[in-house]
């Protein structure tokens, strides 16, 4: 191994142990408790040597931002493959995407961060890695109509924003009034998101 190679082999274990740590911070504290400060605490590095692979915490949240919508989509291209109807595939992704959320919250806020803060601006890799799943699902929704089992009237595109965007208030509602739902409503996550699933199915199918 050249000495060059060695160096950058050392240089992206650098750079995935600040993120690890950021990762980490994140779990105690928040995301909005993320600091540079923390960071070098969890990593035992300097704060200065941190500056030498992302130019502010920013970056990294956007780098961690980029990982959490590539493992997302890496479950929904698993479904795009499936031998489901194409119906079927998208009512399973509003189903992964919940399971997304309870399984990994960490990176589910994370991807969702720069969705709900417009003081954030989105890199062209993380519009890029948006873009995919947009793509994927709109890709579903088109087969579905040239199946003739999507309602012709309804634009793929705007079936994939409006899904996307409903999905995220439902997460919302869920990760902010869950538990009252459940105490004083008898509704649990399931019901919620098993109703929504079978309101999106008969309001799409031809």
């Amino acid at each position: 191994m050249s000495t060059k190679e060695r160096k950058e082999i050392e240089k992206e274990n650098r750079r995935k142990l600040i993120l690890d740590g950021a990762e980490q911070v994140m779990r105690q504290h928040g995301l909005h408790g993320l600091s540079l400060e923390l960071i070098a605490q969890e990593t035992q590095l300097a704060k200065g040597t941190i500056y030498l692979y992302f130019k502010s915490k920013e970056e990294i949240l956007s780098v961690l931002s980029i990982k959490a919508r590539i493992l997302l989509y890496s479950e929904f291209q698993k479904i795009e493959k499936s031998k489901d109807t194409e119906i079927d595939k998208l009512k399973a992704i509003i189903n992964v995407n919940y399971q997304f959320y309870k399984k990994k919250p960490l990176n589910y806020d994370l991807m969702s961060l720069y969705e709900v803060n417009n003081k954030l601006t989105e890199t062209e890799e993380m519009q890029q890695s948006g873009d995919n799943i947009t793509k994927l699902i709109v890709g579903i929704a088109t087969k579905a109509q040239k199946n003739g089992t999507l309602n012709p009237n309804i634009n793929p595109l705007i079936l994939s924003m409006g899904l996307w965007g409903m999905s995220v208030g439902m997460l919302q509602l869920i990760k902010v009034r869950g538990s009252i739902m459940k105490e004083k409503l008898n509704i649990t996550e399931k019901e919620l998101v098993n109703t929504f699933i079978e309101m999106l199915e008969n309001g799409v199918r031809k």
